[in-house]
């Protein structure tokens, strides 16, 4: 009976230890632990500021459309889908474990003056203020990055997710696309110098130049080459002067189908319009 006791005594001093353990650092955990540091609202945000290595990127919504700075102060477009992929790679931003409470190890996870500043506007309320510091890797797959909020000492180790995604380069934002052309629906081709010019034709199915055969591998290689053509570097403060040096122009069919319903509900009509489409690419002087 007095073992029985004994063994009771020490399960209820074992339980009572466990819950003061859990208290304890439910307490400790709630004071110094944020399980969320990204609060906004991706639909309502209108300015967005990323500032790093002396460098500022700002981007604003002007009139339902979204401007990016550059470098030379000019406003430019910016692609709603590159702005879109910024906001929800800061949406992605979960702490997973707390690394530091206090400042003396800022430097060490380069969430100090070496980080990446991320403000976040929505209308006049600033909704968002994080440093971005260093990428860590975990094992072979995973990966994190370590952020603190700007007011706030505590840094996290935020799981999957990659800062280097935030840039302060205005060209990733911009629409760099110079060509997409499905090169099947391409049927003219005109090549235009200052001296000289030539044009590549279809023809039944086979390609002519200035009305000779051409050679089907080397213009199925050209098409192919055009038909995705994009580039990241702007020349912004480049003002053209006098003719281009040459210039291409693309013919291209465009089919587009119609579909109407006659007086008879069960039959329909395919109507099918063949377009035609110019343009042109310029090699300025």
């Amino acid at each position: 009976m007095k073992s029985t006791l004994k063994l009771l005594g020490v399960l209820g001093i074992l339980i009572a230890l466990y819950f003061v353990v859990q208290f304890t650092t439910d307490r400790g955990r709630s004071k110094s632990f944020r399980s969320e540091l990204v609060k906004i609202d991706t639909s309502a945000v209108t300015r967005l500021q990323i500032k790093a290595g002396g460098e500022q990127l700002v981007m604003e919504k002007e009139a339902g459309k979204w401007k990016v700075n550059t470098a030379t102060g000019k406003k430019v477009a910016a692609t709603s889908s590159s702005v879109k992929g910024a906001l929800n790679s800061l949406m992605s931003v979960k702490p997973s474990r707390l690394v530091a409470k206090d400042d003396s190890k800022w430097k060490d996870y380069q969430v100090d003056s070496a980080g990446t500043r991320v403000e976040v506007f929505e209308g006049g309320e600033k909704t968002l203020d994080l440093v971005v510091g260093r990428f860590n890797m975990e094992g072979q797959r995973q990966f994190s990055t370590y952020v603190r909020l700007f007011d706030e000492p505590e840094v996290y180790s935020a799981a999957n997710f990659m800062g280097a995604s935030l840039s302060t380069n205005s060209a990733s934002y911009r629409n760099q696309q110079l060509a997409r052309i499905t090169k099947d629906s391409v049927y003219q081709v005109t090549f235009e110098y200052p001296d000289s010019a030539f044009t590549l034709s279809k023809t039944d199915g086979k390609w002519l130049l200035d009305g000779q055969p051409a050679d089907s591998a080397n213009t199925a290689k050209y098409l192919q080459g055009i038909a995705y053509l994009s580039n990241r570097n702007f020349a912004d403060d480049f003002n053209p002067v006098g003719s281009p040096l040459f210039s291409v122009t693309y013919l291209i069919k465009v089919v587009v189908r119609l579909k109407w319903r006659a007086t008879c509900p069960t039959v329909s009509w395919w109507f099918i319009l063949t377009s035609m489409q110019r343009s042109t690419l310029r090699m300025p002087a």
